[in-house]
């Protein structure tokens, strides 16, 4: 990810995205951050129930983003904004202040809100940056930094506040709790989708989210029923709230982190971070519409127990993915897509302890290519490869779904064939060694030798490989290309 801050420019213009836009940079993009903090900012004093303080604070999940994705240069922007918008509160609320004072007022105002989110969007960017960044790591790193930056801020902005006579000191202990909470909402739940925003409207970002992308998967119309459905909750249980007009009956909002957790193991990184931005939405304007402000702090708490629960649930499909894949590079041979001698260690004790329960045979095969280090030596190491997948690719066309094929190392490989007779078993090792000798590699054809010994019930997996070997010994005795029961 450290490798260029345009990839996913690159990429958008590769047409990776919909976005039908020309990315913007230098003074459209920093009048663009203003005019847009702005109207975040009065998304948020839609639902404010009390001076200072809303169901959520949007400007602060724009303003972490904005340092995410611009860095630095996102400082006089939303410095200029910060202070519009305290000039405006001021004429708002008649404020009995001067339009020096409320300047001067939004200054510090602005530094207040600043340092603390541009802080912890450089920590999150530093983080981003670093090639061996996992999901859940980056997802606990986030909502850490949401909460303490938050936090800070919050102390920092009523400071300023009371500092320059817009909140009085009296108000400052009922106001704390429900300013940060607000402030929390508006990162956690806010700041992943206006990041993917920037992302695409601003040129040069500082982060690439492909790494942490994932396509979209099909089935829109699923999606938008699960939506729904999340949508359908929202306006049942904040109904009941109203209709009841019991505390006991808002907490029931905390429903929707099953429905979330569901969207979010089953739907992709952008759709998840959508339905939790429509899902908030909901609920602070249904706070506004139905008059639940009495409840406004379970509802605040919700949105960040809802979001982080969500937002750890993307994780889960990359571990499962991740968990795949290292069970694939610790059981299966990249080379030859053999399993692993670590995989034929499991399984093998699976299968002895099944035979000796039911009473069936099981039949351990060892064998190997004839002179392969001659065709090493004389060919070369890539025919030698080529030799080793075209074998593996000729015994896997002649098992059974039953039956393992290991590499047990160098070009020696192991058969187990559980539940077969005698015969079938020697016609099975015999159409493999059929298969091998019509390979040939630059010319060369190859030949192969078996050994072959059936499982007794005192047999361990030493023996059984001790006596394989022996047998295996035996035909390479015998000139190779031939088959040796013991």
């Amino acid at each position: 990810m450290d490798q260029s801050i345009t990839r996913v420019h690159e990429h958008t213009q590769k047409g990776g995205s919909l976005w039908p836009f020309k990315p913007m940079s230098g003074l459209y993009c920093d009048v663009f951050l203003i005019l847009s903090w702005l109207a975040v900012w009065q998304i948020g004093r839609l639902v404010e129930y009390t001076e200072h303080a809303s169901v959520w604070f949007p400007a602060a999940g724009y303003t972490l983003a904005c340092f995410l994705v611009i860095g630095w240069r996102a400082l006089v922007p939303i410095m200029i904004a910060a202070i519009a918008i305290t000039v405006w509160n001021g004429h708002h609320y008649s404020l009995p202040l001067s339009n020096s004072e409320l300047m001067w007022g939004g200054f510090l105002f602005g530094i207040a809100h600043i340092i603390p989110y541009f802080a912890g969007a450089s920590v999150l960017g530093h983080l981003l940056r670093k090639p061996d960044v996992t999901t859940p790591l980056l997802i606990v790193s986030f909502l850490m930094i949401g909460c303490v930056s938050s936090l800070i801020a919050t102390q920092l902005v009523i400071g300023s506040l009371v500092v320059t006579s817009q909140m009085p000191a009296a108000d400052v202990k009922d106001a704390m709790l429900p300013f940060w909470i607000g402030d929390m909402a508006g990162v956690v739940v806010l700041a992943p989708l206006f990041t993917g925003f920037l992302v695409k409207v601003c040129a040069a970002p500082k982060i690439d989210l492909l790494a942490f992308s994932s396509n979209n998967p099909p089935h829109l119309t699923r999606y938008f029923k699960k939506v729904a459905i999340n949508v359908a909750l929202i306006v049942l249980v904040m109904l009941l709230a109203k209709i009841t007009q019991s505390r006991d009956s808002a907490f029931a909002i905390f429903f929707l982190a099953i429905t979330h957790m569901w969207i979010a193991c089953t739907e992709s990184t952008k759709r998840n971070v959508i339905s939790l931005a429509i899902s908030s939405l909901c609920i602070v304007l249904l706070v506004h519409t139905l008059a639940l402000m009495d409840y406004v702090k379970v509802y605040q708490f919700a949105l960040n127990v809802i979001a982080a629960n969500a937002l750890f649930g993307i994780a889960i499909p990359q571990l499962q993915a991740d968990n795949a894949l290292l069970k694939d590079r610790v059981f299966v041979d990249s080379l030859t897509q053999a399993y692993t001698r670590e995989y034929l260690a499991q399984r093998s004790a699976l299968e002895m302890a099944q035979s000796r329960e039911s009473g069936n045979s099981l039949y351990f095969v060892m064998f190997d290519l004839d002179k392969f280090k001659r065709i090493n030596d004389e060919l070369g190491h890539v025919d030698g490869d080529e030799a080793l997948r075209n074998l593996s690719q000729v015994t896997k066309s002649a098992l059974r779904k039953t039956d393992v094929f290991a590499r047990f190392g160098g070009d020696e490989f192991v058969l187990l064939l559980p539940n077969i007779s005698k015969q079938n078993a020697l016609n099975l090792v015999e159409r493999v060694r059929e298969g091998i000798n019509a390979i040939t590699v630059s010319n060369v054809a190859l030949s192969s030798s078996f050994g072959v010994t059936l499982m007794q019930q005192d047999d361990s997996l030493e023996t059984l490989i001790q006596r394989a070997d022996r047998a295996l010994y035996a035909s390479k005795e015998k000139g190779g290309n031939t088959i040796t029961l013991i």
